[in-house]
């Protein structure tokens, strides 16, 4: 569904919503926008860009890597004698350790590779992941199931507008998988995420509306 329907459906419906008193216009401002947010929560839930493809599955490295147990080694900082060092729950990167450093830092920790002098225990391990037991045969999880309900997905409508959409955090994430845009996953680490639509306007959303529209202005048309 283009602008240019959206344009065409105001520039029809405008004039004649004008006519009603404010408290019919906010009434069916509500209504609209509890429908239009009825069916953008149905659609994501169905995984489905506003168009009707598909939002393109979870997949590569993001999705598939497990942390292992144990990495020890010895690292040499530029200035500074080399040491043991251990980190917890690790994985690697083309140019890095990455892993839970609980002797030194207790916190996540970066350590580049060609700083590493030598491998001392490289536990392979997979950590199990803590939800696995939970959702042990169920069906893979949908993606954005907290995005669709209400509680993020807002619905705001006075007798001049209706808006559904996201606010604040929720907004700045919603944004990045609706354009599809680079972000990172934590302090070291970046991804290009897929563009899965979150809103948009479907032909059934703007039919929706319009016999919505008819319903309420009918008397104004007859006459």
């Amino acid at each position: 569904m283009t602008e240019d329907d959206l344009q065409r459906l105001e520039s029809w419906a405008g004039p004649l919503i004008e006519k009603l008193e404010p408290g019919q216009r906010r009434k069916l401002s509500r209504e609209i926008g509890v429908a239009l947010r009825k069916s953008q929560q149905q659609r994501i839930r169905r995984q489905q860009n506003p168009d009707g493809t598909p939002y393109r599955s979870r997949v590569g490295q993001k999705q598939t890597r497990r942390a292992r147990r144990r990495l020890r080694f010895i690292y040499e900082k530029p200035g500074h004698a080399p040491e043991e060092r251990e980190i917890l729950n690790w994985f690697a990167t083309p140019e890095t350790y990455f892993g839970f450093d609980q002797k030194h830092a207790g916190e996540l920790r970066t350590f580049k590779k060609r700083r590493v002098i030598r491998i001392l225990e490289r536990d392979l391990t997979p950590v199990i992941d803590p939800r696995a037991k939970r959702n042990q045969g169920k069906a893979s999880e949908a993606m954005f199931q907290k995005l669709r309900t209400a509680r993020y997905l807002k619905l705001k409508a006075n007798a001049d507008h209706v808006a559904v959409g996201y606010e604040g955090r929720i907004a700045h994430i919603a944004r990045i998988h609706q354009e599809g845009q680079n972000a990172p996953i934590n302090g070291f680490l970046r991804y290009d995420y897929p563009e899965r639509e979150l809103l948009g306007a479907t032909p059934d959303d703007i039919e929706r509306v319009y016999d919505m529209l008819i319903r309420h202005l009918g008397s104004d048309l007859e006459g």
